[in-house]
């Protein structure tokens, strides 16, 4: 996995407290905003990382390991996040200066869905989390696709409607899902929940409709809601972007939020 951690260049005497940034099914640290956030997030007292998913199809800058891509199941992405939250708790607490036991998770999409799940499997990793435009139900990833077909032929394509290309993705990603659909029940984690959590959504998403964010309230009842009214799944965001000042206003009020969020003391936003 490519890396990117982003320290205060004046740091407290604390150990840094980090939020790790999880990218959707089609995204990559590079994408959009993503690699300019640590401009509002890294604070004195907080780092930021953010990282490629081992199966992205990301090597360079782009979708260029189609057939990495191809075979990225949902479990994949979970053990590629135990395995940042090992190297942070086991290593760079001592190379970094990085705080063992303050690791925040901020998901997209797809990686909105992850951290829920990740937060309910691997609760000692995870202190707090935030999803943007997350999904409730993995199988919405795999909506308008023929089953049977996918099944018969052993790998289906997506379009990605920004590079034009057609993604492969292979059956067993599938079979994966439904083996574990269990485990991977996103609702059922966010029932479970006992971190501080905190949901944001565009009200004019089409990728991934409001309704998803209203599931996960209902069953996370402490978890902070809150609707971007007339936004869409990225917040009015497009890629590429130079910095954070071609941000819209609605992707400003997302970092300040989601930042307010991450400071406050965890033990002041669970309600009993």
């Amino acid at each position: 996995m490519t890396v990117d951690l982003f320290l205060p260049e004046m740091p407290g005497s604390e150990k840094l407290s980090v939020s790790v940034y999880c990218h959707g099914f089609k995204g990559f640290k590079d994408w959009g905003f993503v690699p300019h956030i640590h401009e509002f997030l890294v604070t004195e007292n907080r780092a930021l990382l953010t990282f490629n998913h081992s199966h992205n199809g990301v090597d360079k800058k782009d979708f260029d390991a189609l057939d990495l891509f191809a075979e990225n199941t949902i479990g994949q992405e979970l053990r590629d996040m135990e395995s940042i939250a090992r190297w942070i708790q086991e290593e760079a607490t001592d190379t970094y200066h990085l705080h063992p036991e303050k690791i925040d998770w901020i998901g997209h999409s797809r990686g909105g869905g992850n951290v829920w799940v990740f937060a309910s499997l691997f609760p000692q990793y995870v202190r707090k989390l935030v999803s943007w435009s997350a999904v409730s139900d993995y199988s919405h990833l795999f909506r308008g696709i023929d089953l049977s077909d996918w099944e018969k032929q052993g790998v289906t394509h997506i379009r990605n409607s920004r590079t034009g290309q057609d993604m492969p993705i292979k059956w067993m990603i599938y079979e994966e899902f439904i083996s574990k659909k269990d485990s991977y029940d996103i609702i059922d984690a966010a029932r479970k929940m006992d971190k501080p959590a905190l949901l944001v959504h565009g009200t004019n998403d089409e990728a991934v409709p409001i309704q998803h964010a209203e599931k996960l309230a209902d069953a996370c009842n402490h978890a902070i809601f809150i609707k971007s009214e007339g936004q869409d799944h990225t917040f009015g965001t497009k890629h590429p972007m130079q910095s954070l000042a071609e941000a819209s206003e609605a992707f400003w009020f997302v970092l300040d939020n989601t930042l307010e969020f991450l400071e406050e003391e965890a033990e002041d936003q669970l309600i009993n």
